[in-house]
């Protein structure tokens, strides 16, 4: 009887992560999922025995290591977890089990990682005899959620592994951008033919830690950069960066008209979509705007389609384009409608 699992790996080193995995379990079938750094593995071993060679092995590249059983399509509805209850296999948790919920979610879901550990634990614990321990169960049921992905398995917790990652760079320390969005954004501008001249007032949400406000500020008179987190201090020292620490949503009445809008945030593409259109209203006539559509599914032309549904509500002309350093997303190029 063969296993499966969800192992973690650094960003970017997913092959690497991969080579390691298969030369210790040689039969197994490993392929990338969507969201970087994770990797699914299918092994034609017993889950004790191939978590035992995992275990032993002196890797690199690999992190946690999540035994799972099912795999299943699910929504971003807070329905879901009901769909996530009904994939744990029930028999697996015994009279006498101890048992916890352990949920990881990546994505835009209109529930937390919190919800499904709570909601699942309560039915399970209902309809099993096993009980709730959260400090050291003998078991535990896991969940893997990747959007609209999810991986469900119940596993001995002595066969949930955390290994040490020992590399997690590409580049040594100080000899890489502090940022790779600074590759995006003037890719983008290159893409799109917008020359930002020195006359230029730009606002750049979801700024930190401020890769696009460095390249705009190179060309503009005055770049807002608006995101609660902080900035690099090199582009917090740029005299003509205005930072603001608040979300795009709560931006100041008075903060005046702009020639550019830039968007690079990490959110689903329609929460981004919606927040673009309400910032429509602080470009002057004709000014254009620039956002990265994040692809939080493999159905990047729907996410696309969405976002840019969203956006006709407030700007014309678009242009789409994937770049070469945003593989995970895509550029919309836009201007305001008069």
């Amino acid at each position: 009887m063969g296993s499966a699992f969800v192992v973690t790996t650094s960003s970017g080193f997913e092959g690497n992560g991969r080579r390691e995995i298969l030369k210790l379990l040689p039969s197994s079938k490993v392929r990338k999922l969507f969201f970087k750094g994770n990797l699914y593995v299918e092994c034609g071993l017993p889950e004790e025995e191939a978590v035992e060679l995992l275990r032993e092995a002196d890797t690199t590249y690999l992190g946690r290591v999540f035994p799972v059983d099912a795999e299943l399509k699910i929504s971003a509805a807070k329905a879901s977890i009901e769909a996530l209850y009904e994939a744990v296999s029930i028999g697996d948790l015994e009279e006498g089990d101890t048992f916890r919920v352990s949920c990881t979610r990546r994505g835009s879901h209109e529930f937390r990682s919190r919800d499904v550990e709570v909601t699942v634990g309560m039915r399970l614990e209902e309809e099993t005899d096993a009980v709730v321990d959260l400090k050291s169960p003998s078991k535990t049921v896991i969940v893997q959620i990747f959007q609209d992905l999810a991986y469900v398995g119940v596993s001995p917790s002595v066969n949930l592994l955390v290994k040490e990652i020992k590399r997690f760079r590409k580049y040594a320390k100080g000899e890489r951008p502090f940022t790779r969005a600074e590759f995006k954004i003037r890719e983008a501008l290159k893409a799109f033919d917008v020359e930002v001249t020195n006359d230029f007032i730009v606002l750049d949400v979801g700024a930190a830690p401020g890769g696009w406000t460095k390249v705009l500020a190179g060309m503009a008179r005055r770049v807002v950069a608006v995101d609660p987190a902080d900035l690099h201090p090199s582009v917090e020292e740029m005299s003509n960066v205005t930072h603001l620490r608040c979300r795009a949503e709560d931006l100041p009445e008075d903060i005046g008209e702009f020639d550019l809008i830039t968007n690079d945030m990490n959110i689903s593409p329609t929460e981004s979509a919606e927040i673009m259109n309400a910032l429509a209203e602080r470009l002057r006539e004709g000014g254009a705007a620039i956002m990265t559509v994040k692809f939080v599914t493999r159905e990047r032309r729907r996410h696309t389609r969405e976002a840019i549904g969203i956006l006709e509500e407030a700007y014309t002309d678009f242009r789409v384009k994937r770049l070469p350093h945003n593989r995970y997303e895509t550029s919309v190029y836009m201007r305001k409608k008069s």
